[in-house]
């Protein structure tokens, strides 16, 4: 079959369908998309709520809880122990299909029937991790997101296998980290980025192998270097000593410095490690056969796809998270666990097999637009039929589908094939992490059919200003966690909890000035956005995709220049 250019229902963009693509479509029997494949991400990504977190009550039990659906959210929300009980499965709320309203319309009326988890969460894999979402495996951690097996780690967002570390953001492997992104098998490592099998490393970005290195850039198995120079053992902790790296004050000046020397240095045009084998994308890793990814670990014959945490996912387009041996997935986000031929679906794990529409199917098998569903087989709207009625009564809806798609308000089609609508999704666009990738205003919001939430400022009064908090970490007593301090950037109040403290103590350093959330925005600021650029290798001139837009500061090598110049 030849390429074929489609204009997107929602940006009104063209986009180009391949041979490669149709011929996956067919494998899953399944159209070809109506939007194109950022519009499709997007709507993913739109699904998520990754970082707000709010509090109201159990809809079963009555109790104060933490959850990520808003109070004012029309969604009916179970804290975890009610909802992981067993005393319902949700085949309480199954329903008949009418076959003379849209399925969609169905499903809304189902989806708002039913409780939702409070947080995303396997709970039944989790330690003492009680303010944390989107985790499995994990223990003693607090305020974490999008994280398995991780252990005593704070305030840090898509990890795997973690241990007492804050403040980091995209970690495989690694323990006692601090303010670090995407390192993989890296111990006592602080400040630095892009690192692997790195120990007693200071701000330094992409090195490998490296021992006792500070600010450095693109070395190889090196031992005691400063911005690349090579220095004794004596003399480099003799300057290390000398850089007062307990002091907050110093650690600002510091971080300045290594960033402007990186920028001396090229830059990969996609970061990953030497594992791959045919990728396109960026943040790939043990990869082969993967095209347009985007922090994928693992991820094997399949396009579109990001978030892939925990190796691997075979086969999948269009996936949005998170892995864990998982194989055909399409136009899905949140899948993971063993599961298979998952569709157009979100929340649906583990060893989830055959889902079609489905919300929230948890451990269950040939089920078709079903919402906060356990442990069950044969289900449309949660309720069970026979494998010969399932089967026909899906056929239907599908034929329905395709002869009376629904169509939202801004006129868009939304046929069998197609992600769940707008009008389905539980968050408004500015709590999910589409927001993090797409800011956008609020009309801008409402223009595409989303909803807008207006956030609220913090109403808890602080008992000392940034400014207070003692600069050096010798000089905080235990006292620091008794008090109510106002982030420098934001003004809102945060604490420093008894749990993080050891930490600091034992990493020596200095307590932080800014809140969690403004933390963990600054280094999703730093990092690169899911969308591939062309421009042209600096030294070369040969043509390149990748993250770095042309109008960025960094020299950007394509893979044959880099290799030739770092390795």
């Amino acid at each position: 079959m030849n390429s074929e250019t489609k204009t997107c229902q929602n940006c009104k963009q063209s986009f180009v369908i391949e041979p490669e693509d149709f011929d996956f479509y067919a494998k899953i029997k399944v159209p070809a998309p109506t939007f194109c494949p950022e519009c499709r991400m997007m709507m993913r990504f739109a699904s998520i709520n990754l970082l707000k977190l709010y509090r109201r009550q159990c809809g079963k039990c009555g109790k104060q809880i933490i959850t990520i659906h808003h109070p004012e959210s029309p969604l009916k929300v179970y804290c975890l122990p009610c909802w992981w009980a067993d005393d319902w499965d949700g085949t309480e709320y199954g329903r008949e299909y009418d076959d003379k309203r849209p399925f969609f319309e169905q499903l809304r009326e189902l989806q708002l029937s039913t409780p939702f988890q409070a947080l995303e969460a396997a709970y039944l894999t989790l330690i003492n991790s009680d303010y944390a979402t989107s985790l499995g495996h994990c223990k003693n951690c607090y305020l974490i997101f999008w994280a398995d097996f991780c252990e005593n780690v704070l305030y840090s967002v898509f990890l795997n296998n973690l241990k007492d570390s804050l403040d980091c953001y995209r970690i495989k492997d690694s323990e006692l980290l601090y303010e670090c992104v995407g390192m993989n098998k890296c111990y006592r490592c602080y400040f630095s980025e892009e690192c692997d099998g790195c120990v007693d490393v200071w701000f330094s970005r992409s090195c490998f192998g490296c021992t006792n290195c500070f600010g450095c850039v693109n070395l190889r198995g090196k031992s005691f270097y400063i911005f690349n120079k090579q220095y004794t053992k004596e003399e480099y902790f003799k300057k290390l000593a000398e850089m007062n790296l307990t002091k907050r004050s110093q650690l600002a000046v510091h971080r300045e410095a290594a960033r402007a020397f990186w920028l001396k240095h090229p830059h990969r045009a996609y970061i990953g490690n030497s594992l791959n084998l045919n990728v396109t994308g960026d943040y790939i890793y043990e990869s082969k056969n993967a095209k347009d990814v985007f922090m994928v670990s693992g991820a094997e014959d399949s396009r579109y796809v990001q978030l892939i945490s925990v190796p691997k996912a075979k086969d999948c387009y269009d996936y949005t998270g998170w892995g864990n041996d998982v194989e055909l997935i399409y136009q899905s986000a949140v899948v993971g666990e063993n599961s298979n031929n998952v569709k157009f679906s979100f929340e649906c794990w583990p060893n989830s097999m055959n889902i079609e529409y489905s919300i929230y199917a948890i451990s269950s098998k040939n089920v078709f637009g079903c919402v906060n569903l356990k442990k069950k087989e044969y289900a449309i709207l949660n309720k069970i039929y026979t494998k010969e009625k399932f089967i026909e009564l899906r056929d239907k809806i599908i034929k329905d589908m395709k002869d009376r798609p629904f169509v939202d308000e801004q006129g868009r089609t939304w046929n069998y094939g197609d992600y769940l609508p707008i009008s389905i999704l539980h968050f408004a666009y500015n709590e999910s992490l589409a927001s993090e990738f797409w800011p956008k205003n609020k009309e801008e919001v409402r223009l595409l059919g989303f909803v807008w939430r207006e956030e609220g400022s913090s109403s808890h009064a602080t008992t000392i200003s940034a400014e207070q908090v003692p600069d050096d970490i010798r000089a905080v007593d235990d006292g620091i966690t008794n008090e109510t301090i106002a982030c420098q950037t934001c003004g809102n109040a945060f604490r420093v909890i008894a749990q993080e403290l050891p930490l600091y103590r034992t990493m020596q350093i200095p307590i932080p000035i800014q809140c969690p959330m403004c933390r963990i925005k600054a280094r999703f600021a730093r990092s690169a956005k899911p969308k591939f650029y062309d421009r042209t290798c600096s030294k070369c001139g040969k043509e390149i995709k990748t993250s770095y837009s042309s109008d960025r500061p960094e020299i950007v090598y394509c893979e044959q220049c880099y290799q030739a110049e770092v390795a």
